[in-house]
């Protein structure tokens, strides 16, 4: 009786562990889960209330139209200044020194207040 007997607690000792070891798994399982769905969450969230890339206004340096310029006139210190402006859109090809368009020919006359770029020039030979 007493080899019976310890083979009935290696039983319940080899169940207990295995018993151990699926609980192990399963809390594992379970707190893998629950950090992936609050990290998923919280992206989630922080996508949805960020604000959307190149929504807001952006504060850049941009060379501005001081006094009118007609179509094909030569672009004078005196009628341009570089100024930080706050704007949504802005050409790719925006000049942001005065020194890069003075001495160039303007395509089309220029209003007072707009901003010049290369396409508004003319090309230089």
């Amino acid at each position: 009786m007493l080899g019976f007997q310890s083979r009935s607690k290696r039983k319940v000792v080899a169940a207990k562990q295995l018993g151990l070891i699926f609980g192990v798994i399963l809390a594992f399982m379970l707190c893998t889960g629950l950090a992936y769905y609050w990290a998923w969450h919280n992206v989630w969230n922080s996508f949805q209330t960020a604000p959307a890339i190149g929504a807001e206004p952006l504060k850049i340096k941009l060379v501005t139209v001081v006094s009118d310029i007609p179509a094909g006139a030569e672009i004078t210190t005196n009628s341009v200044d570089e100024r930080y402006e706050t704007t949504k859109h802005v050409a790719l090809d925006a000049f942001g020194f005065a020194s890069e368009c003075l001495g160039r020919k303007t395509k089309w006359a220029m209003k007072k207040g707009e901003y010049i770029a290369k396409h508004d020039l003319l090309p230089q030979y």
